[in-house]
């Protein structure tokens, strides 16, 4: 959906910005309700399944949040369910480094690497770990720490119960690296992103797209739980750009159901953030800003200072 700014403005205005808030929280629900219906469809009548959905989408899409409010639903229906990210099977970051500096993939001097496809995931350890699952083997899980950028055990471990269905979240949940090669008794694909943009009835140079909204949400979140400056986010999502061209994109002919996670609200609190952000950058850091935001565009839209939403929101993700 496109939003024309000064509409949205004039409605948060009338309205009131927890009225948006409630009514982007509906959209998702009325969403989730249609996932429901097609899975309670194809488990009717049994007694006993072993499932998995595969929820993916480029970075910043809201990939954990959402997977958790679904899981919630589903289990209020009485069947067990555990999500699973594929974050925790990240390779150390030292081992993707060094594989990808001796295969020529990045630079000898490089200090970071590849993490967006496939080949930065432990695939074997995760398909190991969904085969002594489905084999009804008690499972731990490992963690993975993006501080240190290493992998370790957690004290996480899941058993199948008997009406089972796995939610697997991650960039790369829709590669049939992934989702290939185990059986269950159905798969179910699920592609995410925020599709909304938003543009000024000025000119549509006042733009502020999908990817750019995801931005502000990676940038929001990473400085908070990543440990992340904004050079360092800003440096590195070019790479990650250029992973979702390469690896995700291609990947969403294998969806079978798309959501969309924009809230018609999300751009009033995160161009705000962003500003108060750009009072305190130097003159280096706004630079490096602009390439991927348009902050003129940022500076329309209405400033709140309150904003109350729910715990199980899929914003949350970004929201501190």
């Amino acid at each position: 959906m496109d939003w024309l700014i000064e509409d949205l403005n004039k409605l948060a205005e009338r309205a009131g910005i927890d009225s948006l808030i409630k009514t982007g929280e509906a959209a998702i629900d009325l969403q989730i309700e249609n996932v429901l219906r097609i899975l309670g469809a194809k488990t009717a009548g049994l007694d006993s399944f072993f499932s998995a959905i595969f929820v993916a989408g480029p970075s910043a899409s809201g990939k954990t949040t959402f997977s958790n409010r679904l899981a919630a639903k589903i289990r209020s229906t009485g069947v067990s369910v555990n999500v699973i990210s594929l974050d925790d099977f990240y390779h150390n970051k030292a081992h993707t480094i060094a594989r990808q500096k001796k295969l020529g993939l990045i630079p000898a001097d490089a200090e970071e690497g590849d993490y967006e496809g496939v080949d930065a995931f432990d695939i074997s350890l995760f398909k190991n770990i969904l085969n002594r699952f489905k084999s009804g083997e008690p499972t731990r899980l490992p963690r993975f720490d993006f501080l240190d950028g290493k992998r370790h055990e957690s004290d996480r471990v899941i058993k199948r119960k008997g009406k089972d269905l796995l939610i697997i979240e991650g960039i790369q949940g829709l590669n049939p690296k992934v989702f290939g090669g185990f059986s269950a008794d159905f798969k179910f694909k699920i592609y995410i992103c925020p599709f909304n943009s938003y543009t000024s009835k000025k000119t549509a140079k006042l733009r502020i797209t999908p990817q750019m909204i995801r931005f502000m949400r990676r940038l929001n979140r990473d400085m908070v739980t990543r440990g992340a400056s904004i050079k360092k986010t800003c440096s590195m999502w070019p790479s990650v750009r250029n992973g979702e061209e390469k690896y995700i994109k291609p990947a969403k002919k294998y969806a079978d159901f798309f959501i969309n996670t924009s809230y018609s609200y999300e751009p009033f609190y995160l161009c705000g953030r962003m500003l108060k952000f750009a009072k305190d950058l130097t003159p280096e850091e706004i630079e490096l800003v602009k390439v991927h935001l348009n902050l003129d565009a940022a500076g329309m839209f209405y400033e709140f200072r309150q904003y109350e939403i729910p715990d199980d929101s899929i914003f949350k993700e970004f929201f501190f």
